[in-house]
C-alpha cells in the first residue's frame, strides 16, 4: 500500500509560505503526490514539522494507513499504554485498566473490542478513519496524544435534543446487556451522545419520568437516582462506543482510578467538542483521544 496523504480536508495555500495550511504541502507537491515513489512521499512527510511550525498549525495527519491506525489502537489497549476517551467536553468516559487489572483485546475486520473490569470499548476503524496529532513533531512518538477522527460522510449518532428513551440496547458490547433499556439524555450535541443504561427499578421510573425533558434542566429529576444506581454510562461517537459501569462518585468525591466517566454542565456549556487546542477540519467528526500514561 502506497505511502498514506497528510490531507485532512482543509485545502488552502498559505500565501506567505506556499504551503497549504492543512496539510503543510505546496500546490505543486499535491498536484504530484499520487504519481511519486514512497521514497519521495517519505521526504516530504519528513519536511512537514517545521512546514507546520512556520504556518502555526496544531493539527497533523499521522502518516498510517488503515491496518497501521489498527495496529496501533490494538497494542495500546494490550499494553495499557494509556487512556482512550470519547465524548465532548464536559460529558466523557475514560476507558483505561485500574491498577492491577488487564484489559482483554479481540479484534476482526474493522472492529475492535476492548474489555477490562468496569468498561467496555468497541472502535469501528475502517478506511473512513483518520489518526491525527496536535503534538509539536508529526513522528509518532509513545507519549503522543493521538486523535482518532471519521470523515463527515460515513454518519454521526443521532441526535437528542431531551432525554429519550430508545428502547432495548441491541448494540451493547455484551449479550446480556441486550434486553436492558438505553436512555439518551438529551445533550443535543451532533458529535457525541452520552446515555445511561437500566433495566426495570427505581431508576428506570425517574427517566421514563423525565422523558422528553432537556439537559441539564432533567438532572434534578434523575439525579438522585443515577447516584444511587450508578447505571452503565454510554457514550457514542463516530467512532463506536465506551460502557462504564464503576460507581458514580458523589458531587464532593473523587473519579475512581481506572474506567470512569465526567458529565458536567458548566464544561458542557462551552459547546466544545473537542479540548482547546485540538480543533478539528471541517471534514471530520471527533472519535476518540488517546492520552499516553504519565
Amino acid at each position: 500500500m502506497s505511502m498514506v496523504s497528510p490531507c485532512v480536508g482543509t485545502c488552502k495555500l498559505d500565501e506567505a509560505t506556499g504551503f497549504c495550511i492543512g496539510c503543510a504541502r505546496t500546490g505543486d507537491e499535491i498536484a504530484v503526490w499520487g504519481g511519486e515513489t514512497d521514497a519521495w512521499r517519505a521526504d516530504i512527510w519528513d519536511a512537514l514539522p517545521e512546514r507546520f511550525d512556520s504556518l502555526g498549525v496544531a493539527c497533523r495527519r499521522l502518516p498510517w494507513d488503515t491496518d497501521e491506525i489498527r495496529a496501533f489502537v490494538v497494542r495500546s489497549l494490550q499494553e495499557n499504554q494509556g487512556t482512550w476517551v470519547a465524548g465532548v467536553v464536559g460529558a466523557v468516559g475514560e476507558f483505561t485498566a485500574a491498577p492491577g487489572n488487564k484489559v482483554h483485546v479481540d479484534f476482526e475486520g474493522d472492529i475492535i473490542v476492548a474489555t477490562t473490569p468496569g468498561a467496555r470499548l468497541r472502535f469501528h476503524i475502517d478506511d473512513h478513519v483518520r489518526a491525527l496529532t496536535f503534538d509539536p513533531k508529526v513522528t509518532p512518538t509513545r507519549e503522543m496524544r493521538v486523535m482518532l477522527s471519521v470523515k463527515r460522510e460515513r454518519g454521526r449518532p443521532e441526535v437528542a435534543h431531551v432525554l429519550s428513551p430508545l428502547g432495548k440496547d441491541c448494540s451493547a458490547i455484551a449479550a446480556a446487556d441486550w434486553d436492558a433499556t438505553l436512555f439518551d439524555l438529551g445533550l443535543g450535541r451532533k458529535e457525541a451522545r452520552f446515555c445511561v443504561r437500566t433495566g426495570p427499578g427505581p431508576l428506570n421510573d425517574a427517566l421514563v419520568r423525565a422523558d422528553g425533558t432537556a439537559f441539564p434542566d432533567n438532572l434534578p429529576k434523575i439525579g438522585p437516582a443515577l447516584l444511587e444506581a450508578s447505571p452503565a454510562r454510554v457514550i457514542e461517537t463516530a467512532l463506536g462506543r465506551i460502557e462504564v459501569m464503576t460507581p458514580i462518585p458523589a458531587p464532593t468525591g473523587k473519579s475512581p482510578l481506572g474506567p470512569h466517566t465526567h458529565l458536567l454542565p458548566d464544561h458542557l456549556a462551552s459547546g466544545r467538542a473537542t479540548p482547546a487546542g485540538m480543533d478539528l477540519p471541517r471534514a471530520y467528526l471527533p472519535g476518540a483521544i488517546f492520552y499516553p500514561a504519565a
